[in-house]
């Protein structure tokens, strides 16, 4: 049954009038009298007694009406409520990542950035590993999700967006040797000792390349760190000799320097959302990011 015709005749319950139900419903007295008899006819039950002059509700009409104005307020509360759900999730964009020194140093600054120009809006972030953060955006349970390119590499419903390309760096502890080098070859570390990050954190640019660095060295006394900020804290008390991204440790201990890798292969820092995510501020929040690291890098080679 038509919820507009149900609203017109609680509407002639109250008025008993054709004319001022009609204006009140914004409609033609026809259009009443069409809708009341539909509804009459689909019930099959006389709801008014109505002449030229008059227009009286029967009894069925009456206990009809009873019957149904709640149902009414109901179906207007549940018409606001996922209204007003609506407007909550279009100002909201739920952000993923995996904790990275990076993400600790950047993300506050992009938020706080890009919310003085949309105040509206507001951040949830999930930080999880990287098989979690894809599944939880394949399931749409998030708008934009950082990565890097070869992680993303097995998504095939997703758009990604660059922010920067980096390649590895040796970070070393300014006491060993290996730190006065100019590069360093993966075959350089025999017998050091040597921080890494274990797979459930670890992307896969970084699984590959510490994988290879132990093929190529032998005797190499390898501690493998649960999650970031552990393998931060055993970087910066010297326990070895760790492989990063300038963007993953922003920032060196003053114990500690960064000597490039002989490794070609570059990573790709992104952001992907899926395809089919038409809602407008997280695509702005991306443009703003690319635009924002952009100038920060312009600015950093000056």
């Amino acid at each position: 049954m038509d919820i507009k015709r149900l609203v017109t005749f609680i509407n002639l319950v109250e008025t008993q009038n054709f004319t001022q139900t009609a204006k009140i419903m914004h409609v033609t007295q026809p259009t009443v009298t069409n809708d009341i008899n539909a509804i009459e006819d689909e019930l099959g039950v006389k709801l008014f007694n109505r002449n030229k002059r008059s227009v009286h509700v029967t009894p069925n009409g009456w206990a009809f009406c009873q019957k149904v104005r709640p149902l009414i307020n109901s179906y207007y509360s549940a018409v606001q409520d996922i209204q007003k759900k609506n407007a909550e999730d279009s100002s909201q964009i739920t952000l993923g990542y995996s904790y990275s020194l990076f993400n600790d140093l950047y993300l506050p600054i992009w938020i706080k950035q890009f919310k003085r120009i949309h105040p509206e809006v507001k951040f949830v972030l999930e930080n999880l590993t990287h098989n979690e953060l894809k599944q939880r955006l394949l399931a749409g349970e998030l708008d934009v999700m950082i990565t890097t390119s070869k992680e993303s590499a097995d998504l095939s419903s997703i758009k990604s967006y660059q922010i920067e390309s980096e390649t590895f760096q040796a970070i070393v502890p300014k006491a060993n040797p290996l730190s006065k080098r100019s590069s360093l070859k993966l075959d350089d570390f025999q017998g050091e000792r040597m921080l890494f990050l274990d797979g459930n954190w670890a992307a896969i640019d970084l699984i590959s390349l510490q994988n290879r660095m132990i093929q190529l060295n032998d005797q190499l006394n390898v501690t493998y760190a649960s999650d970031l900020p552990s393998l931060n804290i055993l970087i910066k008390s010297g326990q070895g000799i760790a492989v990063g991204l300038y963007c993953i440790y922003a920032e060196l201990d003053a114990s500690l320097t960064y000597v490039p890798l002989e490794w070609e292969p570059t990573v790709d820092l992104i952001m992907i959302m899926q395809k089919n995510n038409d809602q407008r501020l997280p695509h702005q929040f991306i443009r703003f990011i690319q635009d924002f690291e952009k100038q920060r890098i312009q600015k950093k080679t000056l």
